[in-house]
């Protein structure tokens, strides 16, 4: 008897979400994302500006290009370090893999999602992040950070030549690009693209008048729905104060510069 092929599934077909269905998920989950304050992410960008042309100079003696991490204007926390991807990598995080002669791609460290959320942890705790967060809530990255299956040319509007995700890596611990959502909801950052295009721009109404939420080669687009319109959703107060930024960012330049030092 001939075999089935392989490609072929016996799933049923299940219809998913219309876009109004998405649109109605999008008015119930909006008022539940905590974004950081924008006071705090000035205080980094500014701070970032300070050691800008040192630390790209330090990523380029190590191979890393410096437009990785360090745009104009970036809110990226920790440059040079991004998530492990692949299981060679993750092996090399944890220690089960030599890493060799071979220089990582594009990066200085690995990370298994603790980096992104430092910030964090020392504006509310005043203290390193220690593998717990606010309860009931996870870090959500807003836009892609990864080569694999990497939404940029979906999400975004290419205006450069030669795009690659590799030059996507600063996404990763951009203190921009990251919000905190309830765990009992479906992570849209995950699915409809409205709906991440949607904090995008709201992340961008409150960070873009001083730093660039995203490289130059990439531009957020704008949503000709006034369904979709910033102002037609609830939104939380942006979270935190900057009581202890500066301890933070003595911890964050500290581990910069280290960094560039060991390898």
């Amino acid at each position: 008897m001939p075999r089935q092929n392989s490609a072929q599934s016996n799933w049923p077909m299940w219809p998913p979400p219309s876009d109004a269905e998405v649109l109605k998920l999008a008015k119930l989950a909006s008022k539940f994302f905590r974004f950081i304050h924008p006071n705090i992410v000035k205080a980094v960008v500014d701070d970032t500006e300070q050691y800008r042309s040192e630390w790209r100079e330090g990523l380029r003696s190590h191979d890393i290009s410096p437009e990785t991490y360090l745009w104009e204007g970036s809110p990226c926390v920790f440059p040079g370090i991004r998530r492990h991807a692949g299981s060679k990598e993750i092996a090399i995080f944890k220690g089960k893999a030599e890493r060799g002669e071979e220089p990582l791609s594009q990066a200085l460290q690995l990370d298994d999602n603790d980096f992104p959320k430092q910030v964090w942890s020392f504006v509310f705790q005043g203290r390193k992040f220690s593998k717990s967060g606010p309860s009931g809530y996870a870090l959500a990255h807003l836009a892609d950070h990864k080569e694999y299956k990497n939404r940029f040319e979906e999400d975004f509007d290419v205006v450069g030549p030669d795009p690659s995700p590799q030059q996507l890596f600063g996404l990763y611990t951009s203190v921009a690009n990251t919000a905190y959502v309830p765990t009992n909801l479906m992570k849209p950052t995950d699915f409809a693209g409205d709906f991440r295009n949607l904090l995008m721009r709201k992340a961008d109404s409150l960070y873009g008048d001083f730093c660039n939420l995203l490289p130059p080669w990439l531009r957020i687009r704008d949503s000709s729905d006034s369904d979709w319109a910033i102002e037609s959703f609830e939104w939380a107060e942006p979270v935190g104060t900057l009581d202890n930024i500066e301890v933070f960012l003595s911890f964050r330049n500290d581990t910069i510069n280290r960094l560039m030092l060991e390898q």
